[in-house]
């Protein structure tokens, strides 16, 4: 139950408003201004709104006002004038001094509610808009929604939303899809708020927005808010803007699985992607193949022309592949001379098989005008599936099997996986 702090030396005025207030809040009596301050003092966490008798605020000069709007603590509780008097022009000076109304003994009892309740809900909305003052200055975005999902306010207006470039447009009693630009990014905010109203769990997440061709990464942490009762009554938010951080995680990320000669994924990068698209086809029935790309006679290479003419022709090849892998396949380097590429959803083996084609072809023609003219060229073995294995493992060895065929049958070449359990592997690095 709410407080009201009565500070009266008249015993009907304190009778009258304690009779009219005590059903709906918790009465405390002051006879003094001092009394006053010592009991709001030890209870203003209590206290909604203070009633003062306009006579004694006047003999003091109005002191316990100016005392209440010095100190932050108080800020938030309106003060209303009392008095078992009519009023007249010169009680109209306390209102000079911060007091919210005046009201009398002879006001009847749902107005005096009417002026208290409109006191405290003024006070609270000035402190909003103080608050938003405040606030404005960190870097961060504060806000607060109401159990609709309508905001109630907001410390910063990211350029994200659709604020139409003017001044006065305020985003209070507007929903997300309302003011963003990104109906995406709106509808999963309202989506995140409704779960937590409904389950009272808070939540954290990041967007991206990209907006104005600028990219950026924002953080929002959501809780709920309750009222004195323990219901929710709101969310209140933090947006900060992640965007550097996030791009250095991407950027760590991206090198902690990529080979830095190629730009291709690393070997267990690709291994790790190629099992879970394996997993997935599982339930698809999809078809895809796994091509093993090895150099032939790459220890030739950086024997006679060095270890940096041979990172040259490794990073060529990888780029070759790259170029010639479609954005849905995976592409990487596997070892030191040895590459992967996994083709998801091919029509037909011959999928692949022209695929590995193009590859040589490219390796063929980009080293056709240099010292290493007809030295360079990729053995290719390729296994299918689901025909040739179900897992990474299982596929990998089927396509190596026939990779050795090749190097063991003339290298440059490719060779599909044909089943024959006599392929076994040896040294085929040459």
């Amino acid at each position: 139950m709410q407080g009201i702090l009565l500070i009266t030396s008249r015993t009907n005025v304190k009778e009258i408003f304690t009779t009219m207030l005590s059903p709906v809040y918790r009465i405390f009596h002051a006879e003094s201004e001092t009394d006053g301050m010592e009991i709001l003092n030890n209870n203003f966490s209590k206290i909604a709104a203070v009633l003062i008798q306009i006579q004694l605020a006047r003999k003091s000069g109005f002191i316990i006002a100016d005392r209440m709007q010095e100190n932050t603590r108080f800020s938030l509780i309106p003060m209303i004038a009392i008095s078992d008097e009519l009023p007249v022009p010169k009680d109209m000076d306390c209102m000079e001094h911060g007091f919210f109304d005046l009201i009398n003994t002879s006001t009847p009892q749902q107005l005096v509610f009417k002026r208290i309740g409109n006191a405290i809900q003024a006070k609270d909305s000035l402190s909003l808009t103080e608050l938003e003052k405040m606030l404005k200055v960190l870097p961060s975005c504060i806000f607060l929604k109401d159990t609709e999902g309508k905001y109630v306010f907001s410390t910063q207006y990211w350029k994200h939303l659709n604020t139409e470039n003017d001044p006065d447009w305020t985003i209070r009693g507007k929903t997300d899809l309302e003011i963003r630009k990104d109906k995406q990014n709106a509808i999963k905010a309202m989506e995140a708020d409704k779960k937590i109203l409904e389950t009272g769990q808070g939540t954290e997440y990041i967007i991206e927005e990209n907006t104005a061709g600028t990219q950026e990464f924002l953080q929002l942490i959501k809780r709920p808010v309750y009222d004195e009762h323990g219901k929710i009554s709101g969310i209140i938010a933090l947006i900060n803007n992640v965007t550097d951080h996030h791009l250095l995680k991407m950027e760590l990320e991206k090198r902690a699985k990529t080979d830095t000669l190629t730009g291709l994924l690393n070997k267990s990068a690709a291994q790790e992607l190629v099992q879970i698209m394996a997993a997935k086809y599982k339930k698809e029935n999809g078809l895809s193949a796994l091509l093993i790309l090895d150099l032939d006679l790459f220890k030739h290479v950086n024997d006679t022309y060095g270890h940096a003419e041979g990172d040259r022709v490794l990073a060529e090849i990888g780029r070759i592949i790259a170029n010639n892998c479609r954005t849905q396949d995976v592409a990487g380097r596997i070892g030191g001379d040895e590459f992967m590429i996994f083709m998801r959803n091919i029509n037909s083996q011959e999928n692949a098989v022209q695929m590995a084609e193009r590859i040589q072809k490219g390796v063929q023609s980009a080293f056709s005008s240099d010292i290493l003219n007809g030295q360079i060229s990729l053995s290719i073995g390729i296994a299918l599936y689901p025909d040739h294995g179900k897992n990474f493992d299982n596929l990998f060895s089927a396509a190596d099997k026939a990779l050795y065929f090749v190097k063991k049958h003339g290298k440059g070449s490719c060779k599909m996986y044909s089943g024959d359990d006599t392929l076994q592997q040896h040294d085929r690095h040459a």
